[in-house]
């Protein structure tokens, strides 16, 4: 059984990668509707922004697998 801290680490982790793929989705429709006008340094900046969002979800996918191989180690 989960501790409260657990949980509330799993429920912020889950709040924070859903902000975060969101915004990667955003970007990249947006990237998507910008490239069909020909418009491509606005198309170079949302991509940007989404390889950004990518990169805070790779992080937070990382630490949850840390603390779950942690957790697994006690």
């Amino acid at each position: 059984m989960l501790t409260s801290d657990e949980v509330q680490k799993r429920n912020a982790f889950a709040a924070c990668a859903a902000f975060r793929i969101e915004g990667l989705e955003a970007s990249l429709d947006r990237a998507r509707e910008i490239a069909f006008q020909g418009e491509l340094d606005a198309v170079g900046h949302h991509i940007e922004e989404a390889q950004g969002y990518l990169a805070q979800i790779r992080l937070l996918h990382q630490e949850a697998l840390d603390e779950f191989c942690r957790a697994q180690g006690e």
